[in-house]
């Protein structure tokens, strides 16, 4: 088959009640907005990228969901978890990993000031979306495709950036941000408060937050096993003595003191990240910039079973170790374009021992990944509507499992990934190529209407878990085991969309369409044999290549009627789909919408405003059950919310009623309980519901 189908072939694939809204839709930037300043024209037609930190539309008021949800500093995964095709993977309330149009793992990269931020858990339940404190970041930027090849390393799914930094042009005018808030049914809440303060050619920026939050009761009554608690600072340095020189320095601290994993058998505790970026930017002359950057961050998890009643105490302990660097200059030719040229260094180190009584063993067995590569990009402005991008990059990628001949059960690690791989997987250190490539077309229709048209290729390493993990239990039962044999996973891509925006309507439609020849995907490869631990006959689960497609689309609709007066709605679906085995792939999220109504009196003193939404899930049911069991069928349902608020001068104070008729619901991509939850009603082996009715107050002053 060809690498990519026509837009019209991928329409035809979307769910029905997805594709009615489609086929009369065109699209505009999927923007969470922060605030109600205006932005410029060029920035409503970045196809690339959807932006948590964007300013909303001029002319739009739009003060509630999307900005109480930032002003909220929970962690980053409840930010970003309402944007259009990022979906999360829970396996307890706090431990989430995201899933970007169906593509998850280290797939999708999470970077802080460009320096990345591994998961440090191969039961990936701690992703630093899921680590950091919320509102110590004061930007996240979510790469939905074709990204640049400027980023860093290819990544097949995409880039979450995270930035810290306000820049000097910060808004001095308004430093001062103070909010709190409390969740009535999790008997807990946040504390955020930032500080902007600068002089002349210096601007530095700090922040601290605190998050505390209880058990859940879902619709049932079940009460579901969900603490987590958590605080952090960053402090933000930014220099420029003129307009030719700008020095960025950066850190980071989070400490997770406790997440529930109510899915799994251990708990997060006392987990600290920690993170140090810097970057200096340099304009030589009117069209030459050279930009340089360093980073280095260190997370050093804590898992055990202190909180449970369980027979044997187990711990885990490690280091996840990551460090990168570049360098890239960028000209602007007599001609108008603008050329872009550079290289980049990345190194990953990853280390995990779980204690059990009589036995130590290694899930990390001390693992390095590197990365250097060099990049191109020019952007050609072919007439003064339509500009055309091109870019390439080129990597060279070395890994190993330094620690292959430790233990897991007793038993040799290097004879466990043979045993369930083959003699190829005796192995442990690699060299391969990686790189991407892609083309990207935008262009203006007319005054009101934009298009964008791009292809891509990249190849990715398999990350650490899918390459390296050594045996030990697997999420929803089981055992699970890396392939050191995989090779590196080819992604080709066409994506594209329609931008549409009138003074009183605004219409984003985002299509894509994903094909991965050697797509390496979680199924089983075996059962264990004697002698025990584990026991013998149990199921292990391993990672194998299969040819696969994913393709869907994101629409998004503004709508303001009258002054003070809007609605949106927002669809997202996407279709992974097992060639070799001729069946949908199971780890999907199901297609969800969103549609909200909302009203506000900014004539009046204290300007209130309501807003009404309902969010509403298909019914999925898994394609195959007897590979991956973790995944069960579930219903369709529609939540209601309605969160409403006042303002008066930089004071705000919002209520937010989430799930207000109490509905039981099920997320699709939630495992069962752990044999033995913490805290709760939450049954062994019970589906882990969703909260049922919350209430959330919030009072701040200031923000952005």
């Amino acid at each position: 088959m060809s690498p990519c189908r026509t837009t019209a072939a991928i329409i035809g694939t979307l769910p029905s009640a997805l594709a009615a809204g489609l086929c009369v839709a065109v699209m505009w930037p999927a923007v969470i907005r922060a605030q109600s300043a205006p932005i410029a024209d060029d920035e409503l037609v970045r196809l690339d990228l959807i932006t948590v930190r964007g300013e909303s539309v001029p002319g739009w008021l739009d003060p509630g969901s999307a900005s109480s949800g930032w002003n909220v500093p929970s962690n980053l995964a409840s930010t970003v978890e309402t944007l259009p095709g990022l979906a999360m993977h829970h396996m307890g309330a706090a431990a989430a990993e995201p899933l970007l149009r169906g593509l998850g793992s280290d797939r999708l990269v999470t970077t802080l000031d460009g320096l990345p931020l591994p998961n440090a858990s191969p039961t990936r339940t701690a992703s630093p979306l899921a680590l950091i404190t919320g509102g110590l970041t004061a930007g996240v930027e979510v790469t939905k495709a074709l990204h640049s090849v400027t980023l860093g390393p290819p990544a097949n799914a995409g880039y979450i950036e995270l930035s810290q930094a306000e820049g000097t042009n910060a808004d001095r005018t308004n430093p001062t941000y103070v909010g709190t808030d409390w969740n009535f049914d999790r008997a807990g809440g946040d504390t955020l408060a930032r500080e902007i303060v600068g002089q002349g050619s210096w601007t530095v920026r700090a922040a601290a937050a605190v998050h505390s939050l209880g058990d859940y009761t879902a619709g049932d009554g079940t009460v579901v096993p969900a603490g987590d608690r958590n605080a952090g600072a960053t402090l933000q340095f930014d220099w420029q003595p003129d307009p030719q020189h700008r020095l960025r320095l950066g850190a980071l601290f989070s400490r997770q003191e406790l997440a529930v994993n109510s899915a799994l058998p251990l708990d997060t505790r006392d987990t600290n990240t920690t993170a140090f970026t810097g970057g200096y930017d340099w304009a030589v002359s009117d069209t030459t910039w050279i930009d340089a950057r360093l980073g280095v961050g260190v997370t050093r998890p804590h898992l055990d079973n202190s909180g449970r009643p369980a027979p044997a105490n187990i711990s885990a302990d490690g280091r996840t170790l990551s460090a990168a660097g570049g360098v890239s200059v960028r000209h602007k030719t007599a001609a108008g374009d603008e050329i872009t040229a550079g290289f980049d260094a990345t190194q990953e180190e990853r280390k995990l021992e779980r204690k059990r009584p009589g036995a130590v063993d290694l899930l990390w067995p001390d693992l390095r990944q590197a990365d250097v590569g060099g990049f191109a990009e020019i952007t050609r402005a072919l007439t003064a509507d339509w500009k055309l991008r091109l870019g390439a990059r080129l990597d060279a990628a070395d890994s190993e499992a330094r620690a292959a001949d430790g233990l897991a059960f007793n038993r040799l690690i290097r004879d466990l990934y043979v045993a369930y791989n083959g003699p190829a997987a005796a192995q442990t250190n690699r060299s391969e190529i990686a790189g991407a490539a892609n083309v990207l077309l935008t262009g203006r229709l007319s005054p009101a209407l934009t298009t964008t048209l791009g292809a891509g290729f990249s190849r990715q390493p398999p990350g650490a878990s899918e390459r390296y993990r050594a045996f030990s239990d697997a999420l929803g039962g089981g055992y699970e085991i890396g392939n050191p044999a995989a090779d590196a996973e080819n992604k080709y891509e066409l994506a594209g969309g329609l931008h549409w925006q009138q003074r009183t309507l605004a219409v984003s439609l985002d299509l894509f369409d994903s094909f991965l020849p050697n797509y390496l995907h979680r199924t089983r490869v075996g059962v264990t044999t004697p002698p025990p631990p584990p026991p013998p006959g149990a199921i292990v689960y391993g990672y194998r290549a299969t040819e696969a497609t994913f393709t869907g689309g994101e629409l998004e609709v503004l709508w303001q009627p009258f002054t003070d007066t809007w609605g949106r709605l927002t669809a997202a679906s996407v279709t992974g789909t097992d060639r070799n085995a001729h069946r949908r792939l199971p780890e999907i999220p199901p297609a969800a919408f969103t549609l909200s109504a909302g009203r506000a009196l900014s004539g009046a003193a204290l300007k209130p405003w309501v807003e009404c939404s309902l969010r509403s899930t298909l019914s999925q049911q898994n394609p195959a059950p007897d590979d991956m069991p973790v995944f069960a069928d579930t219903s369709a349902f529609t939540l209601a919310d309605v969160r409403c608020g006042l303002t008066w001068r930089g004071l705000r104070l919002s209520l937010a009623a989430e799930n207000v008729f109490d509905r039981l619901h099920y997320d699709y991509l939630s495992p069962p309980a752990a044999a033995v939850p913490p805290s709760g009603s939450l049954l062994p082996g019970a589906r882990i519901p969703g909260p049922g009715r919350t209430l959330t107050l919030t009072l701040s002053y200031g923000g952005r």
